[in-house]
């Protein structure tokens, strides 16, 4: 009874168009108001304790140095010091975009931030050098994804802390498979450069002039050795390094004295109503797993396919085409609240390590940022673009297809994202 109510409701209220946080909390409201498993008050207590989180301080720091980023200059620099070393290649401009929203990424641990920033340069520099529009904005759509990969990422610190995972293990697994999807939408747009006879790209600099761009954006290259580095060497932990990536990000800022006074507030604001979202899908998310803990759904669900008479291979497939499935219509942060829970015990039951499985689940997650009908990137690269989604999911399909094939490749070799954590000592 309670977990048909729980379903039901759930589905009624996403076709009726309810924001998913909103229809997370009500429908497990609904669930134990119709079975009175437990009183109401808990699922208050439960919300509450989601967000009373130390760990959890991350999320609005990281958003807050990615905005800071985007404001203070930090972006143009980075694209600058790719574009002389990286812009002469054929398909050099996308290459420019790809290692740039690669470092970035590494900057601000947001997929729809890193679109905006550094969608919002490459893309009118894309189309006035003879680049589709559509291609422009579906490669910057599909590699701004990047940022949830590659560390530190916030969906990863998420499934870290839903899972009680390592963040720190996690972040060293996300470094190979994030430069290897950087190296595959490179190739894939190269070929597609070739093929459609895109852009004149720029002249290949010079030594002196790359030497130059490296020395304008030395201080935005430093800040992933000294928050990484930092994390990695012990100095302090992810949530305190989210506080380092501010105070770094905010000194360039005033340093480069791009960021004016009044653009604060903005800022400010962007960063409120970007976290206060991300918060409020993680306290009404938390509800609706604890709903399905309590009716015993992850245990049924991981008996059933256990005993499934069938290899470990075939359930894993099953299991990502499920999660690419459920990345097209919800939320990343909602999506990993409530599967992980689930499918975790699955797979590491059949020995699969968990930190792979949160890389797996999490490059699953990047591609729903660019699939219909949620996709969050796909919003960001049509407002810059000036193209309606349909248009942009459409030139998206050829990268996210490669990604489709790239996550099953990750899934079923395990040492691309456990070498670094199994290397370092994990």
């Amino acid at each position: 009874m309670g977990i048909s109510v729980l379903f039901l409701s759930f589905l009624i209220l996403l076709i009726l168009g309810m924001p998913v946080a909103f229809a997370l909390g009500i429908s497990s409201l609904l669930s134990v108001l119709a079975t009175g498993v437990v009183p109401v008050n808990y699922l208050t207590q439960t919300m509450f304790g989601a967000v009373d989180s130390y760990s959890l301080l991350a999320v609005p720091l990281f958003v807050l140095s990615g905005v800071i980023m985007e404001y203070g200059g930090l972006s143009r620099r980075l694209i600058d010091a790719a574009k002389a070393f990286v812009g002469h290649m054929t398909g050099g401009l996308p290459a420019v975009t790809l290692l740039g929203t690669a470092v970035f990424a590494m900057l601000s641990g947001s997929g729809p931030a890193t679109v905006a920033a550094i969608g919002g340069i490459m893309i009118p520099a894309m189309i006035r050098e003879g680049y589709g529009r559509g291609f422009s904005a579906g490669l910057v759509a599909t590699g701004g994804g990047i940022g949830i990969v590659i560390p530190p990422s916030i969906p990863l610190i998420i499934y870290g802390i839903t899972t009680n995972t390592s963040i720190g293990d996690l972040f060293l697994a996300g470094f190979v498979p994030g430069f290897a999807i950087v190296l595959l939408l490179y190739l894939m747009s190269r070929h597609m450069s070739k093929k459609h006879g895109y852009g004149g790209d720029v002249p290949k600099a010079s030594w002196k002039e790359r030497r130059a761009a490296l020395w304008h954006a030395k201080w935005t290259l430093l800040m992933p050795v000294v928050v990484l580095g930092g994390i990695y060497g012990g100095i302090f932990t992810p949530t305190e390094a989210s506080g380092v990536a501010v105070a770094y990000s905010l000194v360039l800022a005033l340093i480069y004295s791009e960021t004016k006074i009044t653009q604060i507030p903005i800022m400010l604001k962007a960063t409120f109503l970007i976290s206060g979202m991300i918060l409020v899908i993680i306290a009404t998310a938390s509800t609706y797993a604890r709903v399905l803990t309590l009716e015993r759904i992850p245990t049924l669900i991981a008996d059933f396919l256990g005993a499934l008479p069938v290899p470990f291979w075939a359930i894993l497939a099953v299991i990502l085409i499920l999660l690419v499935f459920i990345g097209m219509f919800m939320e990343t942060i909602a999506g990993i609240i409530l599967l992980a829970p689930i499918l975790v015990p699955v797979v590491t039951a059949m020995g699969m390590d968990p930190v792979h499985f949160g890389v797996v689940m999490i490059m699953a997650s990047m591609i729903g940022f660019a699939t219909p009908p949620v996709g969050d990137n796909l919003n960001v690269a049509s407002a810059i673009s000036g193209l309606s989604i349909e248009k942009v999911s459409l030139a998206a399909l050829p990268f996210v297809a490669a990604l489709i094939v790239m996550l099953f490749v990750i899934a079923y070799v395990p040492q691309i994202s456990m070498f670094l954590p199994n290397w370092l000592g994990k």
